[in-house]
This record gives C-alpha cells, structure tokens and sequence, in this order.
C-alpha cells in the first residue's frame, strides 16, 4: 500500500512539474516595465527631498521655516522632481516573450525614450534621431531556454538572464539589477494566451 501510495504521490508530482514547465505557445507581455521599475523609483526621490532639505538645515543650523521649503520645493527640487517625471512619463520599455518550442523563445522590445533624456545624455539632434528610430524598428530577438523549476534562464550568444515563473503560471518575474546591491527592482510579465 505504501509503494503505491508513493508511486501516485510521484506520478502527481510529475505532471505538476510537467504542466508548469510546459511552456510552448505562450505568450507573456507587459506594455511598460519601466512603470513597475518607477516604483521603487519613487522612495529615491522622496530621499533625495529629504536629504536637500537635511543639507540646508545643517548648513543654517536650524530647522527650515514653511517658507524655506516652499522656496527649496520650488528651486532644486522642482528641478529633480521635473526630471523624475519626465523619466517616468516619457520612457517605455515593452517586453513580450513567445515560447516557441521547448528549446527557443522570442523576445520582442519595443523603446520610447523621451528626447530630453538622451539631450541631456549629451547626444546631439541627429544622433538623437538615429537612436529613437533604431529603437522603434527593434527586431525580435531569439534565445534559447532551460527550465529549472521555477526559473526559466534564457540565453542568447552574449548574455544569460533569468526569470521566475509564478506557481500559477501567469506571470514571469524578472529582475532589474542596480548599481547598488541588494538594490534590485523588479518587473512582471503577464501572460496572455
């Protein structure tokens, strides 16, 4: 009774390792990665407020008026806060991954990147141009995958990335390394067919 228990309890498992990783046809898409990213975004700048406004505190060595911080507000962090938004605005970054088959994968990138970012990269009028143009006519890339449990890490001849796919199977979780470490913003994918 025992070994068969076992055996039904291993055949289940299985299929629900089999049904997880079984991945061809699908598709999963978000329209703007950058939204997600932009969230964790958001407590920087709220730092950055609270750092301007601890600068000028210790400068005067006193705590700032109303009137102070308005005038602080409407100076070098309107400035910041201008930048922020039109970061978050004006720049997209849409992902749609395809299974192929149980090997191959399609990603497709679509970039909208604001012109007074790349302006103020230091890129001149024409390379500006070349750039936006170049991104909005970005080919499909393929890659090949494994799957190992819950995380699917694609290669393509350069780079390896992984993402994780959600115990339902309706999202993918991808994670944008930083500069700082443990730092780390993350994105999600869902699926669509």
């Amino acid at each position: 009774m025992k070994k068969i228990l076992t055996m039904v309890i291993a055949a289940i498992m299985a299929m629900n390792v089999n049904a997880q990783t079984n991945l061809v046809g699908r598709i999963y898409h978000n329209a703007n990665i950058m939204a997600g990213l932009f969230k964790g975004l958001d407590k920087e700048l709220a730092d950055a407020e609270k750092g301007a406004i601890a600068k000028k505190e210790k400068e005067m060595g006193r705590k700032l008026t109303d009137a102070e911080r308005k005038k602080l507000n409407e100076g070098e962090l309107k400035k910041l806060k201008a930048q922020y938004k039109s970061m978050k605005d004006e720049n997209q970054i849409g992902i749609t991954i395809t299974f192929k088959d149980e090997k191959t994968l399609t990603m497709k990138t679509k970039v909208k990147m604001s012109d007074e970012v790349l302006k103020e990269a230091g890129y001149g009028w024409a390379k500006r141009k070349a750039m936006k143009a170049a991104m909005a006519i970005m080919p499909a890339q393929e890659m090949t995958y494994t799957v190992k449990g819950n995380m699917i890490i694609m290669r393509d001849k350069e780079e390896c990335d992984t993402l994780t796919i959600s115990a339902d199977g309706k999202q993918l979780i991808g994670t944008y390394e930083r500069k700082k470490k443990g730092d780390n913003l993350q994105y999600t994918l869902t699926r669509t067919k």
